[in-house]
């Protein structure tokens, strides 16, 4: 049997999508809109007799002509919760530079919110909208072309492709689209468009996309853009953890996918995507502990352990720091000393110093990149999954009694002229009386 597809396109977009809502709204029964039968036909032919098409004319259904370019708002017709999380960060605790846009970008939606959009719905920058071939690198992840989600074996070793650049920001359609038209989902559903079962939109090799991939995709420890490899070498492959990527910064509870539709609630991820901008992701990363061996020394030691994260504290842009500063102070709560040491990833492929600095001014643009990081000198690389980084420290102090206080503070840009520390970025704090004879 060959079934028409009659394709909808343009501003006709979100009239199909309501339509299809409301003819979807007087089915029955949940269960029998989770038919088994996969085949694009198959739905196709059933789509046809529920809107009321005769035998043999075509049947309606909703296609992407704007490819990954599709606005986030035609899919928030249908998917609204999904939409609210995505556009405005509702359910999550991000607090970022990149407000919520205001109702009068998306009529309908609250007037006003207390959280940030998600960074997908964030990540425009100042390439948005410029032509995929001209921003190729920058485009790839931040305006994608459809792809196919690679094995685990491939994941993180290719580099993303340029679609039609958006206004803005990584859309739905981005993740969600194949190349073939069809909308990549986690089980079968009767759709107003054409679903794709793959089972891999809830794996790693899903974000290693635009998370694993950077220049050569090989691992180099410390360096910055490999959140993937950093995650498949040092947590998933040694059997640290079998959490994918989605099973931390994608929390699930239990809802329809679609509100308007007759369909039971399930388990959906949220599409918030808590990162370095998220205090619960914060608190849930690293531990401190201050530790003095023997009774009378002035030795001490910092233990920074990563419990939490699967890939290194921080990830991704080499501008992420995490900072270790200690202090110690008399009884009268005088400073006596202090000490301060950095973690972050680095640019090129060896740790920052300012013994480079010459030569990263032969390179042009991309020394200048390099020379951000060379100018701050050496400093501690950051810590793998599963790490515990011990760095010692004597001060000289005389006898007498002593309260060493030490800090755990993440920094989203080391390259501002001081990076803001507050009572949001603190990981943690301890404090370790001491007494030198």
């Amino acid at each position: 049997m060959i079934v028409h597809i009659r394709l909808i396109s343009g501003a006709a977009l979100l009239v199909a999508l309501l339509a299809a809502k409301a003819t979807r709204g007087s089915t029955a029964g949940g269960s029998a809109l989770e038919d088994p039968r996969s085949s694009l036909a198959a739905r196709g032919a059933r789509q046809g007799e529920r809107s009321g098409a005769k035998t043999g004319e075509p049947a309606p259904a909703v296609t992407f002509p704007l490819g990954t370019a599709t606005p986030p708002e035609a899919c928030g017709e249908c998917h609204g919760a999904i939409y609210r999380e995505y556009m405005f960060g509702v359910g999550g605790d991000t607090h970022a530079a990149r407000p919520s846009p205001s109702p009068a970008v998306t009529p309908g939606k609250p007037a006003d919110v207390s959280s940030s959009r998600s960074a997908h719905a964030g990540s425009g920058s100042p390439i948005a909208g410029v032509s995929a071939e001209a921003t190729p690198s920058c485009n790839g992840c931040h305006s994608p072309r459809s792809f196919e989600i690679p094995g685990m074996d491939l994941a993180g070793k290719a580099p993303p492709h340029a679609g039609h650049a958006t206004k803005g920001a990584l859309t739905c359609a981005g993740c969600h689209l194949t190349k073939d038209g069809g909308i990549r989902a986690v089980r079968d559903v009767n759709a107003p468009h054409g679903t794709v079962v793959d089972p891999a939109l809830q794996s790693s090799a899903l974000c290693a996309q635009c998370h694993g991939f950077y220049e050569t995709g090989e691992r180099i420890v410390g360096k910055e853009m490999q959140t993937f490899l950093e995650w498949q070498r040092d947590y998933f492959q040694p059997g640290l953890g079998k959490q994918q990527c989605q099973d931390c910064h994608m929390p699930r509870t239990l809802r329809k996918r679609a509100e308007g539709f007759d369909v039971p609630p399930r388990a959906v991820a949220r599409h918030l995507w808590t990162g370095g901008c998220s205090r619960q992701r914060h608190l849930g990363s690293l531990s401190l502990t201050v530790v003095r061996e023997q009774v009378g020394s002035r030795k001490l030691s910092f233990h920074v352990s990563n419990i939490g994260a699967g890939h290194s504290v921080p990830t991704g842009m080499a501008r992420r720091a995490v900072y270790l500063r200690v202090e110690v102070l008399d009884m009268k709560g005088n400073s006596i000393g202090g000490k301060e040491w950095m973690f972050a990833p680095f640019k090129g492929d060896r740790p920052d110093d300012k013994a480079f600095l010459q030569q990263d001014e032969k390179l042009g643009a991309a020394g200048a990149a390099l020379a951000r990081g060379d100018a701050q000198g050496p400093h501690e690389a950051n810590i793998r999954a599963g790490e515990e980084r011990v760095l010692n420290w004597e001060p000289a102090l005389a006898p007498g009694k002593y309260t060493v206080k030490a800090r755990l503070s993440y920094a989203l840009d080391r390259f501002a002229e001081r990076p803001a520390v507050d009572d949001r970025s603190v990981l943690a704090k301890e404090t370790l009386s001491v007494s030198i004879p």
